[in-house]
């Protein structure tokens, strides 16, 4: 981000013209920014994930269910998150909507191996609902939300609906 920023001071001081309609104009500026925007919601999310990973064996009172499954998510979700940048692009007919769709479905997977570890590792446990795990709850219903909706946003026919509109924030607002 901080290089397409550059780009823009100096197209807006010295007439660089890298955003100039004939290169690509606000166009280009879009890509690069969710291009940026989107692999960070889940750079942001992955200290949560950690907290959450920690705080639930210990009020499950038991190991966590399928660790290795959730360290291999946890790395598929940060290689994956490179990929699906462009389904905020889907109205503006500039990307390959099977590509993009397919890999935002894909990211679904590891995310979901995640939530179902979490899940796993609670149930039949000796739950004990105190603070910690209270918002380590919360957080899950919280990011089903934000799962549901992202697989909503992964289909072009409906994200052409609901694309730049607050459905698009609330999912981000559910996820982070």
């Amino acid at each position: 981000l901080a290089a397409a920023l550059f780009a823009l001071e100096a197209d807006r001081q010295f007439g660089a013209h890298v955003y100039d309609a004939a290169n690509g104009g606000p166009l280009l500026w879009q890509h690069l920014f969710w291009f940026f925007g989107h692999p960070e919601v889940y750079i942001i999310a992955l200290p949560f994930f950690g907290i959450v990973t920690e705080i639930i064996p210990v009020f499950a009172r038991k190991p966590i269910f399928g660790y290795m499954g959730l360290v291999a998510a946890t790395i598929a979700i940060a290689g994956l998150s490179v990929t699906v940048w462009a389904h905020h692009m889907y109205v503006t007919g500039g990307v390959l909507l099977p590509f993009f769709a397919f890999m935002t479905f894909l990211i679904a997977v590891p995310t979901g191996v995640k939530f179902f570890n979490w899940i796993g590792t609670m149930w039949k446990g000796s739950l004990s609902f105190e603070t910690p795990m209270l918002w380590a709850a919360g957080f899950l219903v919280t990011f089903l939300f934000g799962g549901l909706t992202g697989v909503i946003l992964a289909s072009p026919p409906m994200d052409f609906h609901v694309s730049d509109s607050y459905f698009v924030v609330a999912h981000f607002h559910y996820v982070v």
